[in-house]
């Protein structure tokens, strides 16, 4: 499947391709757009400031918007590589010098996820590894032969009997309210995450019910709804997913999966340049990479050749969103929490709304780590996602 065929031929479509930005984003989405399938040439990169840039990056020429005004033609497109808070500002910027053929690939966009998913395809494809979507595959692949099945999947609802198939949405009470409608998603069921550290009850399914860590949630983000669904819920199928990113399917598609030879459903992984461990260290506290490293070593050392493989890569799974076989999503809960466990008991106390998530961060990487050891034991297929703006 070819994703951003559209958003490909839009670059395309001008004799001149620009890219704005000279970060960590900038730099990944120029080191996709140059590799196969796509093969684009990036003319010249811009910045609103030269102060503080260098004056090539991956041997690309750097200008500012005054530079870029006798260099940079006015139909060029511009292709925006920065993360979501700046794009408002930098599209006012560039109409004010005249360009008005803006391409967003930023961070987040639901049009960045989709050109990473045919890189990663194309590249996993070229060491002979095999690169399912799940659009191919519930189109060729879903197991509708009895008529029993024909009318589960006809009149049944997600979620019914033998085949069911539960995805939770999580939700917090300090979420920020969404403009966009949502209801295309009205099979997710809503849990609330965290509810151990209010009184506000958002969600009918709560992380703080029975067996839980709900406490937890500052450092363990989704995590603590993904313990509690563990514990709790024994459908066939279980996924987890957030108020903001969505697992772009439909409830046909959700029949289909469960009459399929599926076993993972996960996300478009996303790039990492120069490598995981190293936009890792960057973004977060660098130690604490080391002490997840040690935990998979010490806890699950068969996994260990495996991490380091994660570890010198490009690509993570990200946002702990995962649909699995409860059995599967079982066996992946038992091992991943003794190891966060072991980092959480190691790693030191940190103050801050951000940093403060390491544990959810380490399990982004850990579920790649996890998922790859199982690459030939489990039928994975990957699936978009959607982000819903703030």
């Amino acid at each position: 499947m070819y994703y951003a065929k559209a958003v490909i031929d839009e670059l395309k479509s001008s004799t001149q391709l620009a890219v704005f930005g000279a970060g960590q984003v900038a730099c990944e989405v120029i080191h996709c757009l140059r590799a196969e399938p796509y093969g684009l040439s990036i003319d010249y990169i811009l910045v609103s400031d030269r102060e503080g840039n260098p004056d090539q990056i991956m041997g690309i020429s750097v200008l500012d918007l005054e530079q870029a005004a006798g260099m940079v033609e006015k139909d060029a497109v511009i292709v925006i590589a920065t993360i979501e808070k700046y794009l408002d500002s930098i599209c006012e910027s560039l109409k004010k010098y005249g360009y008005f053929h803006m391409v967003p690939l930023t961070f987040e966009s639901d049009r960045w996820s989709l050109v990473q998913g045919d890189y990663y395809g194309s590249l996993v494809k070229s060491q002979g590894k095999k690169y399912r979507t799940m659009e191919e595959e519930l189109g060729r692949g879903y197991l509708w032969e009895s008529g029993a099945e024909r009318e589960q999947g006809k009149h049944g609802k997600v979620g019914e009997g033998d085949n069911s198939v539960h995805i939770y949405r999580v939700r917090c009470h300090v979420d920020r309210a969404l403009s966009e409608d949502l209801s295309r998603y009205s099979w997710e069921i809503p849990i609330q995450a965290g509810a151990a550290l209010t009184d506000q009850r958002i969600c009918d399914v709560r992380d703080d019910q029975g067996d839980n860590i709900s406490h937890k949630n500052g450092q363990y983000c989704e995590l603590t709804a993904l313990y509690w669904i563990w514990k709790h819920d024994s459908s066939a199928y279980v996924g987890l997913c957030h108020y903001r990113r969505h697992f772009e399917l439909d409830e046909e598609m959700l029949k289909r999966l469960a009459y399929s030879d599926i076993d993972v459903v996960l996300t478009i992984p996303i790039l990492n340049v120069p490598s995981v461990e190293e936009v890792y260290r960057h973004d977060h506290v660098r130690r604490d990479w080391d002490v997840m490293m040690e935990a998979v070593r010490t806890l699950a050392p068969d996994y260990a050749e495996t991490a380091q493989e994660l570890e010198k890569g490009n690509f993570y799974y990200g946002y702990n969103m995962v649909i699995a076989r409860k059995k599967i999503l079982d066996d992946y809960c038992e091992w991943l929490f003794p190891i966060l466990e072991y980092c959480e008991e190691r790693c030191n106390v940190r103050e801050g709304t951000y940093q403060k998530r390491y544990i959810g961060f380490l399990a982004e990487r850990l579920m790649g780590i996890y998922f790859l050891r199982h690459e030939d034991d489990y039928k994975i297929a990957h699936v978009k996602k959607h982000f819903v703006e703030g």
